[in-house]
């Protein structure tokens, strides 16, 4: 089998131009993530990373018009032939603001909704949430008012509520893009937690340093197309040393 028959996600000369726009997004992209792997995507504003993991979790073109190129494949399987449904429970995302995906007041209830929408018994929803707080460590965020939770906890809600679905990849677009440090820590540990698990975890980000030790390679992307990928190590020692953690 061929590595992208394995991989979690695969894009082989992928572009998509958005309905109305005169230039593509995305232009001749080709990767693949294995499964397991945490491959981080980053460029400046306008790079395409963000259209990139619209392909991964199937937003395009499911709510994005426009014209697709290349092939996209998830699990070996060409993400047009995807059920919705099914892609849902194979492929989770969490987006820049949590609040966008929150549809209850309470953390327990969020984090069940998914299973909810799923069908699941009540047995196996009590299970899925339990362990979606267990694998994070954060049950101290059971039972509490999401209003009243900082944005650093309202993102771990937010990852908790997709783990419960049991996705193999999540994809994360630009997850720390209203945190502090401190929540910018706590989400790095919520990500080795997920890889540690055996998920693959692919995230759209600029600030790399939160994800030191952890992400296994490095995208960059330039005008949409990607101008490198590197080893994340390899990355770390030919970037230019910064002052710090921007």
């Amino acid at each position: 089998m061929s590595a992208q028959a394995d991989a979690a996600l695969s894009f082989d000369r992928a572009g998509f131009t958005y309905a109305g726009a005169r230039e593509p997004a995305l232009a001749d992209v080709s990767l693949s993530v294995p499964a397991g792997q945490c491959v981080v995507l980053t460029g400046g504003s306008g790079c395409g990373k963000t259209t990139l993991t619209r392909l991964a979790n199937g937003l395009i073109p499911v709510s994005y018009d426009g014209e697709l190129a290349g092939s996209v494949r998830i699990a070996g399987k060409d993400a047009g032939s995807w059920e919705m449904d099914a892609l849902c429970r194979r492929v989770g995302s969490v987006f820049q603001n949590p609040r966008s995906q929150f549809f209850n007041l309470d953390t327990t209830s969020e984090v069940a909704f998914g299973c909810e929408n799923l069908g699941l018994s009540r047995a196996e929803m009590h299970r899925r949430v339990d362990g979606a707080f267990a694998l994070l460590g954060i049950e101290h965020l059971r039972d509490r008012d999401i209003r009243a939770l900082s944005g650093g906890q309202r993102q771990m809600v937010a990852i908790a509520s997709v783990c419960a679905m049991g996705p193999d990849v999540f994809v994360l677009d630009e997850p720390t893009a209203s945190l502090d440090v401190g929540a910018m820590l706590q989400l790095a540990e919520a990500v080795a937690r997920l890889k540690a698990a055996g998920k693959t975890v692919l995230v759209a980000e600029h600030r790399l340093w939160w994800l030191a030790g952890i992400a296994d390679r490095v995208v960059v992307m330039r005008g949409g197309r990607v101008v490198r990928d590197a080893d994340a190590a390899a990355f770390a020692r030919a970037r230019p040393r910064r002052s710090a953690r921007r």
